[in-house]
């Protein structure tokens, strides 16, 4: 942040650990391994100063690019600026019924409306290929009332038909992004909007060429995925979604979707914060397991880049350096797992087992924490050790829920209505016990509920394969800790989070 000492900070960024730092110490000699620490590591952005605006485009052309429009949005602003592609379905499935197509095109103009002035952006229609709405050649346009109106114009020109290959859309939005100068290239923030009805025809894209898309599109930029209708299929559009950083919605009611794609939308207009940057000091000897976000959905985190040079001369663990991606007013969790060798002359003793530091490589200034410690204790005591950290404990919990939804889903697929009612009951003290209540009322729409506090429900005569798909995405989702704590679990029962 060379540079940007006397500027005022734009955002104040905020980071705690939540652990138990006792750790049984192992029974076997030589014993390296045996027990894991589980922390959970929360950062906060908040804003300090006057709220983003972007500056008003210089460039009045309606059909004006990237190179054109950058320098205009560029000029003024503290934070990254905005660049959106909206991708909407166009294939022959749209147009059964014909309210599907026409609430998808007023979706996208409520899009339109949250690209504030001076933003870039482009619609792209979809099917087994992809084709420019607007602007018509390839390119981004700067967003502006003229801009606006031309692209909503040209939207209700275009004529779907064909097959879908979601990964084509997403190759045509990487190609835009990439017209982007590269003078601008760290102050963009490159996000797409997916709306579909259907699902990827293997004669267009098969899963794996699906997959092999989204792999080169990560990192390259974001992407929330948006299912209409009941014919998509859940396992891609959370495939898209947690790849690129994105959130998936199942939107049932059509006259909601403009609202939706609006919200998605200003959403990601509002994360102008980038260049957050997270990194992992382990000690020496440090084994890390795992690190994934778990809030506010849960995704499998890879480092960006990791730092062996410690681990050859003995002077340290890896370093693993994460990309937090651009952020708004918002809270992020993250659940790391790590091991250690025990020695015994530590037994009792608190040790220093990782680093956790936040930097900035953004174009606005940040107030940044100090650098928080993960700790450690190797202890006989089992009323420390098996104690739960209450962060670790509701995160496991909701990681438990996801996964006991699933195989309900499953053993609904399979006919097995009592198995599944089980399953579902648990589901629900699960949602329950965590404060998930927007779990909950999707369940309600599978279930009669006979005893919240015990889970005793009872599976609907009748279930549509929507509100089943549409709980999947839900439970993918978590919500903070609150005032819900874990609650009594069966006898038997490991608690989720527990040192083992």
């Amino acid at each position: 942040m060379a540079g940007q000492e006397d500027q005022e900070p734009a955002a104040s960024v905020g980071l705690e650990v939540s652990q138990v730092v006792e750790l049984p110490r192992p029974r076997t000699p030589g014993g390296q391994d045996t027990a894991r620490m589980y922390a959970v590591l929360t950062v906060t952005v908040r804003r300090t100063g006057a709220a983003h605006v972007p500056p008003a485009a210089t460039e009045r052309d309606p059909e004006a690019g990237a190179a054109a429009g950058a320098g205009g949005a560029a000029a003024g602003t503290a934070g990254a600026r905005l660049a959106e592609v909206l991708l909407i379905d166009h294939s022959s499935s749209m147009v059964m019924p014909p309210s599907r197509l026409a609430a998808a095109r007023a979706a996208a103009v409520s899009a339109l409306a949250r690209i504030p002035d001076g933003s870039l952006f482009a619609l792209v229609a979809g099917g087994d290929r992809t084709a420019m709405i607007y602007p018509r050649r390839p390119g981004l346009a700067v967003a502006h009332a003229e801009s606006r109106a031309a692209a909503e114009a040209a939207l209700h020109d275009c004529t779907p038909g064909g097959g879908t290959a979601m990964g084509t859309w997403l190759e045509r939005a990487r190609q835009l992004f990439r017209e982007l100068p590269a003078a601008g290239d760290g102050g963009w923030v490159r996000h797409a909007l997916l709306l579909t009805d259907g699902r990827n025809e293997p004669g267009y894209e098969t899963r794996a060429e699906l997959q092999e898309r989204v792999e080169r599109c990560a990192r390259a930029f974001g992407c929330d995925v948006v299912g209409i209708g009941d014919a998509w299929e859940t396992e891609e559009l959370l495939l898209i979604a947690r790849a690129l950083s994105g959130r998936t919605r199942a939107v049932a009611d059509l006259t909601r979707l403009p609202d939706e794609l609006a919200s998605l939308t200003g959403r990601a207009a509002g994360r102008d914060v980038t260049g957050l940057r997270l990194r992992l000091y382990h000690r020496a000897g440090v084994r890390p397991h795992a690190f994934e976000q778990v809030h506010p959905t849960r995704v499998a985190l890879r480092p960006d880049r990791v730092d062996l040079s410690g681990v050859g001369t003995g002077a340290g663990g890896p370093v693993e350096e994460y990309d937090l991606g651009p952020c708004g007013e918002e809270t992020r969790a993250y659940l790391l797992c790590v091991g250690a060798p025990y020695d015994p002359a530590q037994l009792g003793k608190e040790l220093l087992l990782t680093e956790v530091e936040l930097d900035a490589e953004g174009p606005a200034p940040l107030r940044l924490p100090a650098p928080q410690p993960v700790l450690m204790r190797w202890t006989d005591d089992p009323d420390l050790y098996s104690r739960l950290d209450p962060q670790v404990a509701h995160y496991r919990q909701e990681e438990e829920l996801h996964r006991t939804f699933e195989e309900a889903c499953a053993e609904l697929k399979l006919g097995r209505r009592t198995a599944a009612e089980t399953l579902l009951g648990t589901a629900w003290r699960l949602a329950a016990e965590t404060g998930d209540t927007a779990m909950q009322d999707h369940l309600r729409r599978l279930v009669r509920v006979r005893d919240s506090a015990s889970g005793a429900v009872e599976l609907r005569d009748r279930v549509a394969k929507f509100d089943v798909e549409a709980a999947r995405i839900q439970s993918s989702t978590t919500v903070l800790p609150g005032v819900h704590l874990p609650g009594p679990r069966p006898p038997g029962a490991r608690p989720p989070g527990a040192a083992r």
